[in-house]
């Protein structure tokens, strides 16, 4: 599997191209994280993992400035 981590500025508009693919930090409420990917909007618990548009999405850590996501292809999973 490969991916790379991503860490999103909170309070701005926060966009990365990863892996071939847009993502986007849409918001923050309490422990979850909702991203768009690829025009998507996928909500991942910090600590979680969920798929998007044939990646993996997991949210490693929120903190008052930051968001850090990994984006990983499933193809070993």
């Amino acid at each position: 599997m490969s991916g790379c981590t991503v860490t999103f500025d909170r309070g701005v508009n926060a966009k990365a191209s990863v892996l071939g693919v847009d993502a986007e930090l849409m918001a923050v409420n309490g422990d979850t994280v909702t991203l768009k990917v690829a025009g998507r909007e996928v909500s991942v618990p910090v600590g979680d993992t969920r798929p998007a548009d044939g990646l993996k999405v997991s949210v490693q850590e929120i903190t008052g400035d930051k968001v850090v996501v990994k984006l990983a292809t499933g193809i070993n999973s």
